[in-house]
């Protein structure tokens, strides 16, 4: 049973709009752009494990939570919860040459045009993934050992120099491999296993990634105010009377707004009042702000004065 899945297009969503809205010398570009190079080469990886999961039928019960963000920093792809342990996958979906180093650990990738790039170990993130989740299950009082194993999305992407001890598989066999295990220890019920689960993603809940500026510590004056055209993506939109006007390739739109008001709460704060919403999309006046914060749909909350809108 999976109690929760991936929501991984807004986290492209919003690595893309900021780098749309910064500067192309800005020193946190190339951060901003791994982040976003590594959830979309995740995407197909994870893809592929969530398929083969989708038929795990063992004889015993288990619960999946994918995507699971813990608030000591610990990121988890999949989560498998089952009456004997816990098992974390960490997902790569990286090509070319793979190479583990040491002192200090990294993945060394070198691709097939040459260029090496290098990642956090994934053995080293999973392991620091089962310090965490262990610190929280004992904070539970829960028994259940934890166990990892790093996943490639292909059986081509093949890792050199795994440690002793580390499981490596391929999401080929990630299936086979779980369908090998016997319950040998019931440490938990079902109803314990779900109140577990529940209770993992009450942390979850909590997990805020946007707004980014806060995440990575990028100054709000140095995202790039404005509406951007839909169409073109190549110039800042221009008000006219109630709708927007691309100069560029001369679209109109009604409604071009919108993204840039996701924007703001990808990228800035997690509440804009119209003041904030006049300055960030380029209106002429409080009105227009206001009118376009209520069209939205957005939570208000406070009185005149001091009135916040929320997603």
């Amino acid at each position: 049973m999976i109690m929760k899945y991936r929501d991984k297009p807004a986290k492209i969503a919003g690595y893309e709009a900021m780098l749309k809205r910064l500067a192309p010398n800005h020193p946190k570009r190339t951060m901003i752009s791994d982040a976003l190079y590594n959830h979309v080469a995740g995407i197909g990886g994870e893809e592929r494990v969530d398929d083969a999961l989708s038929y795990f039928e063992p004889d015993y019960p288990f619960l999946i939570i994918q995507d699971l963000q813990l608030p000591n920093r610990a990121q988890i792809d999949t989560l498998i919860i089952t009456e004997d342990c816990v098992i974390i996958l960490e997902i790569k979906n990286l090509g070319g040459q793979l190479r583990l180093r040491s002192n200090p650990s990294a993945l060394d990738q070198t691709a097939l045009n040459g260029q090496r790039r290098f990642f956090r170990s994934p053995v080293i993130q999973a392991e620091t993934a089962k310090i965490k989740m262990e610190s929280i299950l004992k904070s539970f009082n829960c028994p259940l050992p934890v166990e990892t194993a790093v996943v490639m999305a292909y059986s081509s992407q093949f890792i050199e120099n795994v440690p002793p001890g580390a499981t490596v598989w391929s999401a080929d066999e990630v299936l086979i491999q779980l369908n090998r295990r016997n319950i040998h220890t019931r440490l938990l019920t079902p109803a314990q296993m779900e109140q577990l689960a529940q209770s993992l993603l009450s942390f979850d809940l909590e997990y805020q990634l946007f707004p980014l500026s806060t995440k990575y510590g990028i100054p709000l004056s140095d995202i790039e105010k404005g509406v951007f055209c839909p169409r073109c993506q190549l110039r800042k939109m221009e008000r006219t009377g109630r709708r927007w006007e691309c100069k560029f390739c001369n679209l109109y739109s009604k409604d071009a707004h919108l993204e840039a008001v996701d924007h703001w709460f990808m990228l800035c704060k997690s509440t804009i009042n119209t003041n904030e919403c006049k300055n960030f999309l380029g209106l002429t006046d409080l009105d227009a702000a206001k009118r376009v914060l209520k069209r939205k749909g957005l939570i208000e909350v406070g009185g005149r004065r001091n009135r916040t809108y929320h997603q």
